[in-house]
């Protein structure tokens, strides 16, 4: 018996030290490989990407993903931006409100997974796919400048947005993931952000870290107050998020509450919601850390496969290049790894095990609509995203800026000619 509790304990043991020692390989590596060009100042925005995608592909994804969900969420806290999102009554039906939280996370995911430049390209994963690059990250970015030119928006607006993209993400690995984010992770998502607002367009962004968080207190201070459409667009968007949420027991009320409990202090004034007791902040927490617990100490990290993204960052096999042009309604189309309650670019099952699967889940409610033309069950188009009315608008447009920050002409697949 001892002989026996001995080889579970030994097991155990190994267990343990494997999953640290493979927890930390993949920091380990890109210290290893980056960190003398970051203590001299010379990390480029295409060595910023391959950084971060340490934390957000394979270390927390999830918790990254949700980083940057309210990264964005916390912007409607500034009446001058909840005011524009209200005005284009997008956020007022389940419809148009479940599409934008689609779109806006196929586009994120594209700017920071895909590759940035094409010189990213020259030595890495495109190789293998012959003649095929990748310039799905500029046209995201492209297809965002086209569709914010519609809107009057601010220049602090968007320097605003783009800090809480660059400084959310290294917050909540702080206080919620397994592990800290390092200096240099945390000056990778600055160099790479920034990188970003220069090819929007932003101006007058701040040159260091520790500016541009100054500036982010000093415009929160002067611009973060109570507006109605604060509360309004925060309150259409935490529906969507909690759509599958049952009514009953309470469940869905019990959920909100915790959502408010994930709030900044100042961000939760701001868009009218009730302070909440302290021992749901206490749950929310307690929550939180056992599973930065439970995946720090006990859970293989996970492999080079299985990222944590929600798109494919490889170049999908069908991504050929056709030999003539061919029209709109046959361009290459991508799917989205993972879906909403509302599945949209989810396609049709052609299996019965597959039909079978999406009726089972929308049946017990993890959808709430079967796939199918309505929620673009043939997939999207980076250049066609955004609202309905604008989707057959700036698609041309689109790819022609992306060429200019690609460097050179966009073809089909990723073109439309």
């Amino acid at each position: 018996m001892q002989i026996v509790i001995g080889l579970f304990i030994a097991s155990i043991s190994v267990y343990l030290f494997t999953v640290q020692a493979l927890r930390w390989s993949r920091y380990t590596a890109i210290h290893r490989k980056f960190g003398h060009k970051h203590e001299s100042g010379l990390l480029t925005p295409e060595d910023a990407q391959e950084i971060l995608r340490v934390s957000s592909l394979y270390d927390m994804p999830a918790l990254m993903n949700y980083a940057l969900a309210f990264a964005l969420f916390k912007t409607y806290a500034i009446p001058s931006i909840s005011k524009i999102l209200s005005n284009t009554k997008e956020l007022k039906s389940a419809q148009s409100i479940s599409k934008r939280y689609a779109d806006t996370e196929i586009l994120i995911s594209t700017w920071v997974f895909c590759p940035i430049s094409a010189d990213t390209q020259k030595a890495g994963a495109t190789a293998e796919r012959g003649e095929v690059d990748d310039p799905r990250a500029m046209i995201a970015l492209a297809r965002v400048n086209w569709l914010h030119s519609k809107y009057s928006i601010t220049n602090d607006d968007y320097l605003y947005t783009l800090a809480l993209f660059a400084f959310e993400p290294p917050k909540w690995a702080r206080l919620y993931g397994w592990r800290a984010l390092s200096p240099m992770e945390e000056e990778a998502f600055y160099i790479f952000w920034v990188e970003i607002g220069q090819r929007m367009g932003i101006r007058d962004i701040p040159e260091t870290i520790k500016e541009f968080r100054t500036w982010v207190v000093e415009y929160e201070a002067k611009t973060m107050v109570p507006a109605q459409t604060n509360h309004d667009v925060a309150t259409y968007t935490t529906e969507e998020l909690l759509h599958v949420i049952p009514e009953s027991f309470g469940l869905k009320k019990f959920f909100r509450r915790l959502t408010v409990c994930a709030l900044d202090e100042n961000v939760r004034i701001a868009m009218i919601q009730p302070k909440q007791p302290t021992y749901l902040h206490f749950i929310l927490r307690t929550v939180l850390y056992s599973v930065a617990f439970v995946q720090g100490y006990l859970c293989l990290p996970r492999s080079d496969s299985n990222h944590g993204a929600a798109i494919d960052i490889s170049l999908p096999e069908d991504a050929a290049i056709p030999a003539c042009p061919v029209p709109s309604s046959k361009l290459y189309r991508m799917h989205p790894k993972w879906f909403q309650a509302r599945p949209w670019y989810k396609p049709e099952p052609r299996t019965f095990g597959g039909r079978m699967r999406d009726w089972v889940s929308f049946k017990i409610g993890l959808y709430d609509a079967l796939p199918g033309p309505s929620l673009k069950s043939e997939g999207y188009r980076l250049e066609e995203m955004g609202p309905a009315k604008y989707e057959k608008s700036g698609n041309e447009a689109a790819i022609g800026i992306a060429g200019e920050f690609y460097g050179c002409p966009i073809s089909v697949p990723f073109g439309r000619r």
